[in-house]
């Protein structure tokens, strides 16, 4: 197993909240498990992620409390996810940095056209 050279550093929740939720696309997939989205095709499309990486984020987010994993033995295998008391509390977190993501659009687009 792989491990770290640098350690995680535990004296500051901003370092432990960057090693548990960083990914590309884990805070796209608690805002969506939120509303209702929650069968992993679903959450594909909704996205338009590859299905690895997205599976891989739904695992890490499992594994640390985020997200509950509920698979279901019927005829055609079924499996859906949905958020924790820990995940529901990242929603207004989820939605203030939407909220600055709108309110800094333009500015925010002029940043990614120059990185292009």
């Amino acid at each position: 197993m792989y491990k770290k050279k640098i350690p995680i550093r535990m004296d500051c929740g901003l370092h432990i909240f960057k090693e548990l939720l960083n990914g590309k696309w884990k805070l796209m997939l608690i805002y969506y498990i939120s509303e209702e989205v929650k069968r992993p095709g679903a959450l594909q499309k909704k996205m338009a992620v590859d299905r690895r990486v997205m599976t891989k984020q739904l695992n890490e987010l499992v594994h640390h409390g985020f997200v509950d994993k509920f698979s279901f033995d019927t005829k055609i295998p079924k499996v859906e996810y949905r958020l924790t008391a820990l995940g529901i509390s990242l929603l207004p977190l989820i939605i203030s940095l939407e909220k600055w993501g709108e309110n800094n659009r333009a500015v925010l687009e002029a940043a990614l056209s120059e990185k292009q």
